[in-house]
């Protein structure tokens, strides 16, 4: 899990992702928000899920339920163009 992040920033990341896993009219963002809700239990929030590095906590307040770092997204991206 993330290090830089402090109790109550994971408190409050996490009450946005499980307001984001119920909303079930946008399904693709609530199983997002599902996998993140995982990978915070797991220990694993926080941490790239492709290269390891810890995602930076301003992009995880922008948007918890990412799994990228900005290098990562930035590569899948130019692969999606």
């Amino acid at each position: 899990m993330s290090d830089s992040l402090s109790a109550p920033q994971l408190l409050r990341i996490r009450a946005k992702l499980e307001a984001m896993a119920a909303e079930t009219s946008q399904l693709v963002r609530s199983q997002e928000a599902t996998a993140a809700l995982e990978r915070m239990r797991n220990g694993e929030f926080g941490v790239c899920v492709e290269c390891g590095d810890e995602i930076s906590p301003a992009r995880l307040a922008a948007k918890p339920e990412t799994p990228l770092c900005i290098d990562c997204q930035a590569l899948k991206d130019e692969e999606d163009v």
